[in-house]
């Protein structure tokens, strides 16, 4: 347990969107089931929300001293590492497999609503496990450090062939299986397949809307319908919105304006997965290592594949509970966001105790509001001008340089190499998706699943957060987009209109 820390100055240290009450205060207290399952220092994070855009606060000295405690227990037992993978796919097949039987198939309507808080907190506790287990990846790469990318890159410095470092690398740090949203992109390829030489339907598809397609090719819609019922979810993240139809439309348009053929596109992807396994075993042979050092290097694919996809787990939750949402909201007469912006304390109040709903308070938290943890282990939820105060007391806001004004280039880690000029758009949510167009620059704080669409269109992409495992990376690798992470101030630097070349290959982005 974290000693108490009097006058302390919180530190903002990220940010990130479209999160609403409902997961911000789940957020902060999984740090506390955290600290108790793993027997660690807790890490003490608040968010700060304005209007669902969050800030992540937080006193780094309590990150420290987790991730001492974390990097010597691995490397004591570096298999603790592939433990804590295990326990979040485990956990995140668990509470899927829960929400699909007792949300997705269950009519709600026939359940009372002493059973709809029951199902509200049972998930909170499933997504509060998921967190606590998924963040210890996160506390165990701080700051500067990166416990398995540093080990590999030290690993291949001492033992590849010096001109081949950047081949193994590359090789080394492709995850072992398809994301969520590479399944998604082949199912689209698969049912592109038989209508592609059909001249007539690409034309309709790229010029006609979504009501004409149900009108004149009811097979492609039907299929089409079946595939958004089962990707809806994947680009959702915390509060959707889900993919429609005509969302996923637009995957079609894209790769048929890109003149990409669906079947040569799904033989080059089996044959560069087939190639990379090979390539592992070659390499692997070659280097010669201990049974430690081949595991470590082994791990590194899965923690590539397990990082984000404990985020898709969690995604598909925050999908699948969005139909209890909607319940309660008929029930209270408020709407699915006011739902989300309530403790679920309160809306027991109201829904089982027949206490008024206050719209009032609704309204005035989702303005904006702060989660913190107390020492007593629990979130203090702050709102309206109270909450204001407490951050103009306690938040240290992060100092604006003036060099920044005058500077033209900024560096960053390559994430996919690559070299490309282009218009800059700044894209860090859904609304900002419109301003994109084909062969734009996308740069963003730190990309997520829901802005995608954006980043299909982008000739190049650029993030100020992000390391090996971060959604950008993973993104760029899988569409070979040239890419650059961790610049820590693109988004400050550049702006919309700004004309910028990324080379990617050496990690730089400039004006010209």
């Amino acid at each position: 347990m974290t000693k108490k820390r009097r006058n302390k100055k919180w530190e903002i240290i990220g940010c990130d969107y479209n999160s609403p009450l409902l997961r911000n205060y789940i957020w902060v207290e999984s740090l506390f089931w955290q600290a108790k399952y793993y027997r660690i220092p807790r890490v003490v994070i608040g968010l700060i929300s304005r209007n669902n855009n969050i800030e992540y606060i937080t006193d780094l000295k309590t990150w420290n001293e987790a991730h001492e405690v974390l990097k010597k227990r691995v490397k004591r037992d570096y298999h603790f590492y592939s433990r804590v993978i295990q326990k979040t796919m485990d956990q995140g097949e668990t509470m899927n497999i829960w929400a699909t039987k007792n949300i997705q198939q269950v009519d709600l309507t026939k359940k009372n609503n002493e059973h709809l808080i029951k199902l509200m907190r049972i998930f909170f506790k499933y997504q509060c496990m998921q967190y606590a287990h998924g963040v210890i990846l996160a506390i165990l790469d701080f700051a500067d450090y990166s416990f398995l990318e540093d080990y590999l890159k030290k690993l291949l410095k001492n033992k590849a062939p010096k001109k081949k470092f950047d081949d193994y690398y590359a090789v080394f740090t492709k995850p072992n299986h398809n994301s969520f949203a590479m399944d998604q992109e082949i199912a689209i390829l698969r049912l592109m397949q038989p209508f592609f030489w059909d001249k007539k339907w690409a034309r309709n598809i790229i010029d006609k809307n979504i009501d004409y397609l149900y009108k004149n090719y009811s097979s492609f819609y039907n299929k089409l319908k079946r595939h958004t019922k089962r990707f809806a979810w994947v680009y959702y993240v915390y509060n959707g919105p889900a993919f429609t139809e005509r969302d996923f439309l637009e995957f079609f348009r894209d790769y048929l304006l890109k003149k990409i053929n669906p079947t040569k596109k799904l033989l080059e992807l089996k044959k560069e997965m087939a190639k990379t396994k090979l390539m592992k075993v070659k390499m692997l042979k070659k280097l010669k290592l201990t049974a430690k050092e081949k595991a470590m290097v082994e791990l590194v694919g899965r923690v590539i594949l397990a990082k984000p996809r404990r985020k898709d787990y969690q995604s598909k939750l925050y999908w699948q509970v969005n139909k209890l949402c909607q319940e309660i909201s008929r029930r209270l007469y408020i709407s699915v966001d006011q739902v989300k912006a309530i403790p679920v304390d309160k809306l027991e109040d109201w829904l089982v105790n027949g206490k008024k709903v206050n719209l009032r308070l609704v309204n005035e938290i989702n303005k904006f509001h702060i989660c913190i943890p107390t020492e007593t282990e629990d979130v203090t939820l702050l709102y309206s001008e109270r909450a204001r105060q407490w951050v103009k007391k306690n938040v240290k806001q992060p100092s604006k340089s003036k060099s920044l004004l005058h500077t033209t280039k900024v560096s960053g880690v390559t994430a996919f190499v690559g070299m490309k000029k282009g218009v800059v758009k700044i894209v860090n949510k859904v609304a900002d998706i419109d301003k994109m167009d084909e062969g734009n620059i996308l740069i963003s704080t730190a990309t997520t699943p829901s802005i995608v669409t954006a980043m299909k269109k982008a000739a190049a992409i650029v993030t100020d957060e992000g390391g090996l495992t971060c959604h950008a990376s993973i993104v760029s690798r899988e569409l070979k987009i040239p890419c650059v992470i961790g610049t820590k101030i693109a988004t400050q630097v550049f702006k919309d209109g700004d004309r910028v070349e990324v080379d990617a290959s050496n990690g730089v982005v400039r004006k010209i």
